[in-house]
């Protein structure tokens, strides 16, 4: 796989990185401080990669959606990277998908919107 395909190659600033999210800045250092999500530094600066993207909207997904909390999320996550299960298994797999690829009309919530 090239390095410019790589979906694990941190290339966005958090600021690039929210927008891309649909998110706050602010939402993906509370994530990061929940243990959420763990992006790479260079000199200081957060750096997130295409996995993390989508990573976030995952737990959008299971948080606004599906209505899972902070701690729930932590735990489905580690549960899929221990390959104990899929988030796309747990839920119908369309709407997952269609959350996760910004399709989703709601994708963004009211209180979002106002902060961006």
């Amino acid at each position: 796989m090239s390095a410019l395909r790589d979906p694990n190659r941190p290339r966005y600033f958090i600021s690039i990185a929210a927008e891309l999210a649909s998110v706050h800045p602010r939402t993906l250092r509370i994530y990061e401080e929940e243990g959420l999500l763990c992006p790479q530094r260079r000199n200081n600066l957060r750096l997130y990669s295409e996995a993390d993207i989508q990573r976030v909207r995952i737990i959008r997904f299971l948080t606004r959606r599906q209505g899972v909390n902070l701690a729930g999320v932590k735990v489905i996550l580690q549960l899929e990277a221990l390959g104990k299960i899929r988030v796309y298994d747990l839920f119908d797999e369309t709407d997952v998908e269609r959350y996760v690829e910004g399709d989703e009309p709601d994708a963004v919530s009211d209180l979002d919107r106002r902060d961006m």
